[in-house]
């Protein structure tokens, strides 16, 4: 005779509140998600400089950060695309804070490739460039790159109002530029946020930068300087009614100024049309630095201007500086790397562009194209020659020390803040775009020497991952058995089962 199963029922309900509480309930449900990254290390860049381990994107946008197990319980995703970083280090894309790299390719004829021309930048880990400077066939191109999406990374263009080089010992201005009008737009590819205007110059027929202090002989000889204080493009009644129409119209003006004469005649053009106003509004920025003096940093840090610092210092010429240089030029010449610790807004220039050559397998350039390069120097003051030497600073060019965090903040956040973007790129925050890239070492812990070798794994613009390194075994599916989802429905499993069991006995007896 079957003994009665009435029991069933009471077991039911004793395991019905361990089994609900097992389930996920409707206030937990994870939100779903197009990408998690996690188990992590992650550079936030944020104000705190905040390091998490992981981070949930959805829509192209940021929209969680924090613990693996936080994340993990907030947010989910389909079609494997929670990615487990195995340590990994995440950090916001690399921001060029003074860029030639679109122009270039425009220039070298890759004119009807600018898709796959964009990839060498993107593998090295930039997300944004601000192309320094923009003339109308650029511009045009570049457009139209945007309007049929082959535009993949975001670009900024300044304007150029006039080339960098001299004719007659007068300017030469680039016009048409009469009906052109800031586009700053946070949700487009490409903006126009301003003009770049040549100030002095450079070397050979550029004219050399305009100094206070005249070039000695022997400089004048050896480079074949006609003017013993270098060539100085606008003279200050010049160049004011030039920077207070292109403020007046909304445009940031980035002037190329190397030497210290340039610089003073800029800032006093920058004070005339901020007319006691804050920069900070404004933007407007200085490109080189590359003998500036104290005074003019005082004065730099009065008006809030933004300068660029060139990452790379080819310490392997010091020896010649030291020999032509006095002790006041040479410290005038390293004083660009103090800007940071000044408190002024200062952003990483690479100044590459392909124009020039470009070979992956020479480190010694000083616009290299290589971000981390570009760190290593900026944080150590060495730099490799031709014959991959690697040269270590003598005692005037270490000074004014930058720290990795502070490169970091050049590199990133503050390449955004030089364009007025700082509120959607820059830093890993919740609410920006999803700018990052995924790096094999983490900079903030490394040897210092060992920043010279990171290497970019991913790169990812809003949200879609426009490269990955494909000999690498990344990105791969985070798998746990210890999720609360996955936890909660092996209870079940095991409940049910053991119910299983239980039946059958009383059905064997």
């Amino acid at each position: 005779m079957k003994k009665s199963l009435s029991f069933l029922p009471v077991l039911f309900l004793l395991m019905s509140p361990f089994i609900v509480s097992t389930l996920p309930q409707a206030d937990t449900i994870p939100t779903l998600v197009d990408y998690i990254f996690c188990n992590g290390n992650v550079i936030t860049v944020d104000d705190s400089n905040t390091v998490v381990q992981a981070v949930a994107i959805d829509d192209g946008l940021i929209v969680g950060l924090g613990s693996t197990e936080t994340i993990l319980e907030d947010f989910a995703t389909e079609n494997d695309t929670t990615y487990d970083l195995d340590g990994r280090t995440i950090m916001p894309g690399i921001v060029d804070g003074h860029s030639h790299y679109m122009a270039s390719l425009f220039w070298i004829g890759e004119k009807y490739a600018v898709y796959d021309s964009q990839s060498i930048a993107l593998a090295y880990g930039y997300t944004s460039l601000n192309e320094k400077s923009i003339d109308h066939g650029e511009l045009a191109w570049l457009r139209s790159a945007e309007q049929n999406g082959t535009l993949r990374l975001r670009v900024n263009c300044f304007l150029i109002y006039n080339f960098a080089w001299l004719e007659s010992d007068e300017p030469v201005e680039v016009g048409g530029w009469e009906e052109a009008i800031p586009i700053n737009d946070y949700d487009r590819k490409l903006r126009i946020p301003g003009f770049k205007i040549y100030a002095d110059g450079a070397s050979g027929n550029r004219g050399f930068p305009a100094v206070s202090d005249p070039y000695s002989q022997e400089m004048m000889d050896l480079w074949g300087i006609t003017n013993p204080y270098g060539d100085l493009y606008y003279n200050q009644t010049e160049l004011d009614p030039i920077v207070d129409e292109l403020h007046d119209k909304g445009f940031i003006v980035a002037f190329h100024a190397m030497g210290d004469r340039a610089t003073e005649t800029v800032l006093n053009s920058i004070d005339y049309a901020l007319n006691g106003s804050t920069n900070s509004n404004y933007r407007h920025q200085l490109e080189h630095n590359s003998f500036i003096r104290e005074d003019l940093i005082s004065y730099a840090l009065t008006l809030d201007t933004i300068h660029s610092v060139r990452g790379y210092f080819p310490t392997y010429w010091q020896e010649d500086y030291e020999a032509l240089y006095s002790a006041t030029w040479l410290e005038r010449y390293v004083n660009r790397y103090s800007l940071p610790g000044e408190g002024l807004h200062s952003y990483l220039e690479t100044d590459f562009g392909f124009l020039h050559g470009f070979d992956e397998d020479d480190w010694s350039r000083s616009t290299n194209i290589r971000p981390f390069l570009h760190m290593w120097g900026l944080v150590t003051r060495k730099a490799i020659d031709e014959n991959g030497t690697i040269h270590s600073p003598d005692p005037w060019l270490a000074e004014h020390q930058i720290t990795v965090e502070q490169a970091l903040r050049m590199m990133t956040i503050e390449g955004a803040y030089a364009v007025k973007m700082e509120d959607y790129i820059g830093s890993l925050e919740i609410g920006k775009y999803a700018d990052l890239i995924v790096i094999d070492d983490d900079p903030l812990t490394t040897n210092p020497d060992n920043i010279k070798d990171i290497n970019v794994t991913l790169t990812m613009i809003d949200g879609k991952i426009e490269f990955l390194w494909s000999s690498h075994t990344f990105p791969t599916p985070y798998t746990s058995g210890t999720s609360r989802t996955s936890s909660a429905l092996w209870m079940v499993v095991i409940s049910l089962s053991t119910l299983i069991v239980a039946v059958n006995r009383r059905k064997e007896s």
